[in-house]
């Protein structure tokens, strides 16, 4: 993941902000689709009286024929957001980054649905956990600055 070829794009923090808005309807139709489908597991659950981490549970749920079409959704919109050069990597969460080369390395510019832009980057290893502030560029082997 943390080679040049697997990205399609590089982007500045202005070009993921301006990117942004086109995003916003797509990862809260996500959010509503894993709303869906947890609630899909919880009713078949319930009316086959399983719990909902049951193995048999997913004969239920295929007899419902309802969650094909949403893990379809589901597939469907991370398939857009990723065709604009950016990468879902907590679709339930609704995070995406925007791959930056930064000091001859490739980080992620972070963005978390319900944020109003980009305001974090990470390295690619450090993921969700190691979110920095887009001015803290502090590392163990580097002073420098986020543009």
């Amino acid at each position: 993941m943390g080679s040049a070829q697997t990205f399609t794009r590089f982007f500045t923090v202005e070009e993921a902000n301006a990117l942004i808005p086109s995003l916003r309807p797509k990862l809260e139709e996500l959010l509503a689709t894993f709303k869906q489908i947890r609630s899909e597991i919880e009713t078949a659950a319930s009316q086959a009286g399983l719990a909902p981490g049951s193995p048999d549970l997913a004969r239920h749920l295929e007899s419902r024929a309802v969650a094909p079409g949403l893990f379809d959704r589901v597939k469907r919109l991370i398939a857009e957001v990723h065709a604009k050069g950016c990468l879902v990597n907590g679709p339930e969460a609704g995070l995406v980054d925007f791959p930056c080369l930064f000091n001859n390395e490739i980080v992620f510019l972070c963005w978390k649905f319900g944020e109003p832009r980009v305001g974090y980057w990470h390295r690619i290893p450090d993921g969700f956990a190691g979110r920095r502030p887009l001015l803290d560029v502090s590392g163990p082997e580097e002073e420098a600055r986020v543009h």
